[in-house]
């Protein structure tokens, strides 16, 4: 009789054991899954070696497929040669030549210590005025930014100083609010502003999400659409979406090929 007794009891602790150490496995990964979130928002920002914005490369680098089903970019301007291996950018994603194109020329960056690119990661403020500030040779101005949630002490904040000043980006209600996610419409409208705010010819009629664009973006989607820096070809250009690293990679590649690399 205690020997059946003892059956269900061993049984019920053998589930408690295993169940215990899958809630320890689950902790440990969403704790790594938090690591790799600060990892990414560190993306772009700490490795800046280019505070004047001059030094930026323009030569691309040469792009061979690896074992891992990513991509090897090799760089040899302005220096030594140096490889940048990505697993998560395969060699036929719509993106790969973009993702060439921009670590090349040292506008954007990806984890080296892990070999991601991290393409469909979305883009912070933050972020997007380090990119676009490489991108655009941007040089160190002495006009402050204030902005309710910025005490000037953040790494990204000559950055964004750069930005505001140059009239790429604002706020919103006296905040910047760095952390936010870029928009697809946010990031065509500081292109447009980079560009000079070019003329607009064509309509919106064909572009699927037109009645989503914002009357105050709409002069830059129509732009960006009608000159080929938007297509349905690739992917999904919803305005109010957060955009991805692998589409502001792109966005910045075809507005080089349009216009050239240009501050404001």
């Amino acid at each position: 009789m205690q020997k059946k007794l003892l059956i269900p009891i061993l049984v019920v602790l053998v589930l408690v054991i295993v169940l215990m150490v899958r809630g320890c496995g689950n902790k440990d990964a969403s704790q790594g899954d938090k690591q790799d979130e600060t990892q990414d928002v560190q993306t772009d920002t700490f490795d800046n070696t280019n505070t004047t914005g001059n030094d930026v490369r323009t030569e691309l680098g040469t792009m061979t497929a690896n074992e891992s089903g990513g991509v090897d970019i090799t760089v040899t301007a302005d220096g030594p040669q140096t490889t940048y291996t990505y697993t998560d950018v395969a060699p036929d994603a719509w993106y790969a030549d973009a993702v060439n194109y921009v670590v090349s020329t040292g506008v954007m960056s990806g984890d080296d210590t892990q070999h991601l690119f991290q393409p469909e990661y979305g883009v912070e403020r933050s972020q997007f005025a380090v990119i676009m500030y490489r991108f655009a040779g941007g040089t160190p101005t002495e006009e402050d930014a204030e902005f309710s949630d910025l005490a000037g002490d953040e790494w990204y904040y000559e950055y964004v100083k750069w930005m505001v000043g140059k009239g790429l980006m604002g706020g919103n209600g006296g905040a910047f609010n760095p952390s936010d996610f870029l928009s697809c419409e946010q990031a065509i409208i500081v292109l447009y502003r980079l560009a000079g705010e070019p003329t607009v010819s064509g309509t919106l009629d064909d572009y699927p999400y037109a009645p989503k664009v914002s009357e105050s973006g709409r002069d830059a989607v129509t732009w960006a659409w009608n000159n080929g820096l938007i297509t349905e070809k690739e992917c999904v250009w919803y305005p109010t979406q957060a955009i991805s690293r692998a589409q502001v990679a792109l966005l910045l590649m075809r507005y080089d090929a349009l216009i050239g690399r240009n501050a404001a």
